[in-house]
């Protein structure tokens, strides 16, 4: 993964894309993620926590879009 840099005034854009690269790959959270051992059953605990989460947010979001086209 590599972003050419033609010039000072380029610098800030290719920051930019490079993050959004990283970002996209998702290495950052896979750094994350390897950072301490987890066993299996906690992965699937962690998992399973983090999809409720999500459909609570999604289901507030949903709620609160509802509210207003009332």
């Amino acid at each position: 993964m590599y972003v050419k840099v033609n010039g000072p005034d380029d610098l800030v854009r290719a920051l930019r894309v490079f993050s959004k690269m990283v970002k996209k790959e998702g290495l950052i959270q896979e750094i994350k993620n390897r950072r301490y051992y987890m066993k299996p059953s906690e992965k699937r605990e962690f998992k399973r926590k983090e999809a409720l989460r999500r459909r609570k947010r999604e289901e507030k979001r949903l709620a609160r879009q509802k509210k207003y086209e009332d």
